[in-house]
Order: C-alpha cells, then structure tokens, then sequence
C-alpha cells in the first residue's frame, strides 16, 4: 500500500443510520488493546434526587483504550503499590451487571475465547449494545434539556461520591446509542446529530 493510500485509509470517515452499523465495526476490530476517542452523549444519573438540574445531559469528548485487562491493571497497579511482582498478586473482579460479547480465536493451534470490549446487559434484555471504555482523557459539558449550559462547579456538588480504591482504573461502559463519533484504527464512524453535540465541545477549551 502506497503512503497516500494510508493517508486516505487514516481520514475514512463513514456517516452510519444506525448503531448496529457501530457494532460489525467493533467486532471486526478484535480484541487488541487499541486507542479510541469518542464523542457522546449522555443523561447524567449519579446525582442526588434533590438535584435541582433535572433531566441535566452531559457531553464528552473522551480519549482512551478498549481492551484492557481489568484483572491485569488491577493487579500490576496493586504490585506497584506493595513494592512486589504483579505475579505476587491474585484479584477477583467482582459481579457486574453486563457481560462481554466473545469471540473465539486460534492460539497456538488451539480455540480460545476472547472478551470483545461490547458488553450487553446480563440482567434485562434491553436490547442495547455498550462500548467498555478505560478513558485517559475527557472534556465535558452539561446542559439542561433546553440547552441552557450548567456550570460543573454549580452541579458536582449534587454528584453521589464514586471514589474508587486508587488500584482501580477508572472504566466506563457507554451505551452504544449515546455515541456521537468514534474514531478507531483509522476510520471515523459517525452520526447524522453529531454536529451539535461537537459545536457545543467547542465551546470549551
């Protein structure tokens, strides 16, 4: 492949109809670790009832990986912070409320199966698709449904506290539907909204 077909391979951008679409697209990326940003939006929850911002959106612009090793992290970040081998370190995830799609590969001659960074719900069938994402990097913006912009400062006090034990990495899992842009392994997908939500990003440094 020449270098100007690479340069074109890099700025493909594919405008989808339907997140389903988002979904072969994520199957077929496998399941190496790999960089991702995304645009998205979503209804904040974690907030306290007497919240007086209802029905508050926030809009993100994230960096980050998909398929990471959560036990792996954990248990290289606990060995760091005992001064030991990762190997000295055994960590037993607990019960989530999703579980991964799988795929099945060939290792060494043999089958295995390999989580995919979609996940589904494991309690109700939703019927939704959501993306596993270890974010290194996030801007945010919070609007009311009217699209009056709410100050973050103004709202974090409403937030639950979510503090996690520091050998945890932080993982969000995004409904696929909330997803605006994904841009992974040089191909931008994106939806027929996304211009608003980019213009409001913009907004901000």
């Amino acid at each position: 492949m020449s270098v100007l077909n690479k340069r074109k391979v890099m700025k493909q951008i594919i405008d989808i109809q339907s997140h389903l679409e988002m979904v072969g697209f994520i199957k077929t990326n496998g399941t190496a670790c790999r960089f991702v940003s995304l645009i998205s939006e979503t209804p904040v929850t974690n907030i306290q009832a007497a919240c007086p911002f209802k029905g508050v959106i926030k809009t993100s612009k994230k960096m980050g990986l998909i398929n990471v090793n959560y036990v792996t992290s954990v248990e290289k970040r606990i060995a760091d912070k005992l001064g030991i081998g990762p190997k000295a370190v055994e960590y037993v995830p607990g019960n989530t409320w999703y579980k991964h799609l799988e795929i099945t590969v060939e290792v060494n001659g043999k089958e295995e199966k390999r989580a995919l960074p979609l996940c589904i719900n494991k309690k109700k069938d939703d019927g939704e698709f959501y993306l596993q994402y270890f974010p290194t990097s996030s801007k945010n913006v919070y609007t009311m449904p009217n699209g009056d912009v709410v100050n973050e400062a103004d709202l974090k006090p409403w937030f639950y506290d979510s503090k996690k034990p520091d050998f945890k990495p932080v993982v969000i899992t995004v409904k696929l539907t909330n997803i605006k842009r994904i841009a992974l392994s040089g191909v931008i997908m994106k939806t027929e909204d996304l211009e608003e939500a980019q213009a409001l990003l913009d907004t901000i440094s």
